[in-house]
């Protein structure tokens, strides 16, 4: 399995294929294929699998302690990788930072807001999640303000995710960011625009006029 994978890449291998070797490490001494089988068949595909808790997880008969662990932070490892990009990728405009949005969100399965602030030439200098799932408490720290003055940023970008088709703003998501942009004007940050991503559209506050002057 090893050379397929060193010859065709990850893509040469079934889904569950891809679990079986991803279990190796964590279930020695022990054939992982029928492991990789079961979890398939419990929870339907390979993302479902990922998207598991731990506990389910560990209710799949031969699971280890290690293999649940590790297979439940794939998605947050992913979600890493795909933030990272934001420090190599100059965001220039809103286009740019939907596009960006879409890849973050992409199987993310609860609410999320990221700031991202820039320097006067569009690269980014500082990315903060503000929060997850509960959105209510979502707030923009005096600390991570002073970050952002000390990183000399210069624009900032709010993306956020819907768990719906559409990508419309509530009434709190237009207080949140009234907020936001308060607190970044106050140290000289301009807040360019809100991105909400929802699994079909994408809304920008700053092309609908929603942010305020």
């Amino acid at each position: 399995m090893r050379e397929r994978i060193k010859c065709g890449g990850i893509n040469a291998l079934k889904d569950h294929e891809v679990l079986e070797y991803l279990l190796y490490p964590f279930v020695p001494r022990k054939d992982t294929n029928p492991l990789a089988h079961k979890l398939i068949e419990k929870y339907g595909t390979f993302g479902g699998v990922l998207r598991s808790s731990y506990e389910e997880l560990l209710s799949v008969r031969g699971m280890t302690q290690n293999a649940a662990l590790f297979l439940t932070s794939l998605l947050e490892i992913s979600q890493r990788s795909r933030l990272s990009v934001a420090w190599e990728v100059p965001l220039e405009d809103s286009y740019a930072v939907a596009e960006f949005g879409q890849e973050l969100f992409d199987q993310v399965d609860q609410e999320r807001i990221y700031l991202v602030c820039l320097d006067s030439s569009c690269q980014t200098v500082a990315t903060a999640e503000l929060a997850r799932g509960n959105l209510e408490d979502c707030e923009l720290s005096d600390n991570m303000v002073l970050a952002l003055v000390n990183r000399n940023a210069k624009y900032a970008y709010i993306m956020h995710n819907h768990l719906e088709d559409e990508a419309l703003p509530s009434e709190n998501d237009k207080k949140f960011t009234d907020k936001i942009a308060e607190k970044l004007r106050v140290v000289g940050v301009e807040l360019k625009d809100h991105i909400i991503v929802g699994y079909k559209t994408v809304f920008s506050f700053a092309f609908y006029d929603y942010l305020a002057e």
